[in-house]
C-alpha cells in the first residue's frame, strides 16, 4: 500500500485501486501518516464492493498483512467479491 501511495505522489501512472489519488505527506519520522494509509484500505465487505464498483471489475482482493500472497483472490462481479472478501 505504501509503495503505491509513494508512486502516486511521484506521479507514476498506476492502475485504479482502492487508494488511487492519495498523496503521501510524510510525517517527521519519514512515514506515511496512518490517516492517509488507512484511506487506501477497505475494511468491510461494503467498502470493498463500493471500491470495486468505482474502479470496475475484475478486481484483485488481498489481505494487507501476512499470508505471503496466498490469499489473493480475483473477483469478476459483486457476488464473487462478497464470497472472496470472507476468504481473504
Amino acid at each position: 500500500i505504501a509503495a503505491n501511495i509513494l508512486a502516486q505522489t511521484a506521479e507514476v501512472p498506476s492502475i485504479p485501486w482502492s487508494g488511487d489519488g492519495l498523496k503521501a505527506d510524510l510525517n517527521e519520522e519519514g512515514r506515511i501518516p496512518d490517516e492517509i494509509f488507512n484511506k487506501a484500505m477497505v475494511t468491510t465487505e461494503e467498502e470493498a464492493v463500493a471500491a470495486a464498483e468505482r474502479i470496475g471489475f475484475p478486481v484483485m482482493l488481498k489481505a494487507s498483512e501476512g499470508g505471503g500472497g496466498k490469499g489473493i483472490r480475483m473477483s469478476d462481479n459483486v457476488e464473487e467479491l462478497r464470497t472472496n472478501f470472507v476468504q481473504v
